[in-house]
């Protein structure tokens, strides 16, 4: 029973309730359009607690339309972060539908980050995606600090500027 109690009061200060500090720190998590195609937006591997989250585009508040264009033409670096941010909000939502509770993210482990680009002299693109690796960090802590991938493209679907994907590690 002791051992029950240590290892139950680890957890509980180990997590944060991540809910109420999104809101503590002012962001809403949008409610998600459904995939367009044959996908989930999460898969969740319930035996060992590994959460694959598809891609996720920069939508508008109306989650109906999603922001187009190429970084370096029709967005700046910092607009791109902006936007990065919303797919990192985006992200955490579908984890939240996926596992229920926030509280039970273990890690985020890894982001892939898919920018368009205008040109080849677009080279900021981890900057881009600090956008999301930044609010991850700020809302997991620890937690939320993950190994990471930014990668620069021609064309992304439906013309956006910003694509990001995430695995996480939660409690089973």
């Amino acid at each position: 029973m002791q051992a029950l109690l240590r290892k139950s009061a680890a957890l509980s200060a180990r997590f944060v309730h991540t809910e109420a500090r999104i809101a503590k720190l002012g962001y809403t998590l949008p409610e998600l359009p459904q995939p367009a195609g044959a996908y989930k937006l999460a898969v969740v591997s319930n035996e060992d607690g590994w959460v694959y989250l598809a891609g996720h585009l920069p939508f508008k508040e109306d989650m109906k339309s999603v922001h187009v264009g190429r970084v370096g033409a029709e967005f700046t670096v910092d607009e791109a972060a902006e936007l990065a941010k919303i797919v990192g909000l985006e992200l955490i939502a579908s984890l939240k539908l996926a596992i229920g509770d926030l509280d039970k993210v273990k890690k985020i482990v890894k982001v892939n980050g898919y920018i368009a680009v205008a040109d080849s002299s677009v080279t900021a693109l981890p900057k881009v995606l600090n956008g999301c690796s930044n609010l991850l960090g700020e809302i997991f802590e620890e937690r939320g600090v993950h190994a990471r991938v930014a990668v620069g493209v021609t064309t992304l679907p439906l013309g956006v500027p910003v694509e990001i994907d995430m695995i996480a590690q939660v409690e089973p």
